[in-house]
């Protein structure tokens, strides 16, 4: 996983982060400026063309703007007398506390592979059914638009937020790095269970859950619930596919191999994070 890492943090985090260099990244910024050049060779020449021929043509013009950059950097960021020199060097001793706490997760994460070690990717408690049925039905009674799919998601925060606040996560279930996001195993077996249980209903038109009226989410406890409070104010009002896109972007899927379990300690790396505080406020 070492490499993943490595390349990651280069081009992370600052002014550009690797999602906006990705191709996909690229991608969806020339899509987004594709009207606004149409608009403006018509406002300077009275032509107008076709959308996908300027997408296409501002792609080959950023291709060839690349080569160039390419062709220039290693003398760029090679040679002390250039500035752009120094500014790399500052890029990367902004970055090296994050590197360390990087590499110290993965070798947890590579020791307890090594050592069988199950509570890395437990969040250091054992697995609570009772638990994480409270979860979904606290996070599907808070009002929002939750569907099966962003009910991983919303999951997946929960516990790994929980870890940050915590040091421990809050159902004790594994994460899998999927393709549409991380997945718990447990959580469509426990939702299918509450749903024949009439404890969530299903909304025949949109297909959203929504929690019966004075379920009983005792079991969670106040700690718990201002962290799933927290979640379903930052990440409920997402949609699926907002949602699961941002998933996707984490550290903690990343730098994850497909089907591969998710170490809890890569909650300190997740893109919005609460105060330290909040379960003390």
């Amino acid at each position: 996983m070492g490499y993943r890492i490595i390349y990651g943090l280069l081009v992370s985090g600052g002014v550009m982060g690797m999602d906006e260099i990705s191709t996909d990244g690229l991608t969806r910024k020339i899509g987004a400026i594709v009207d606004k050049v149409r608009s403006a060779i018509w406002d300077e020449t009275g032509e107008t063309f076709d959308e996908r021929l300027v997408e296409d043509s501002i792609k080959a013009f950023v291709a060839v703007r690349l080569e160039r950059l390419e062709e220039s950097l290693l003398e760029m960021l090679t040679s002390p007398a250039r500035p752009e020199f120094h500014e790399l060097a500052a890029f990367i001793q902004q970055r090296k506390p994050l590197s360390d706490a990087v590499a110290a997760a993965e070798e947890m994460v590579y020791l307890a592979e090594e050592f069988n070690d199950e509570s890395v990717f437990e969040g250091l408690r054992p697995f609570s059914k009772p638990k994480m049925a409270a979860m979904i039905e606290y996070l599907t009674g808070k009002g929002h638009y939750v569907y099966k799919t962003s009910l991983n998601k919303l999951l997946f925060y929960s516990d790994l937020t929980h870890f940050y606040l915590r040091g421990m996560g809050m159902s004790g279930a594994t994460y899998y790095n999927r393709p549409f996001g991380p997945v718990a195993e447990p959580a469509s077996l426990v939702l299918n269970e509450l749903i024949n249980a009439g404890q969530i209903t299903v909304e025949p038109r949109t297909k959203t859950l929504r929690a019966a009226e004075g379920v009983d989410t005792g079991v969670l406890s106040a700690e718990e619930k201002k962290t799933l409070d927290w979640v379903a104010a930052t990440y409920g009002k997402m949609g699926a596919s907002e949602i699961s896109e941002l998933s996707h972007r984490e550290m903690a899927y990343k730098y994850t191999e497909p089907n591969e379990r998710i170490a809890y300690a890569y909650g300190k790396f997740l893109k919005q994070l609460p105060p330290k505080n909040l379960l003390y406020n």
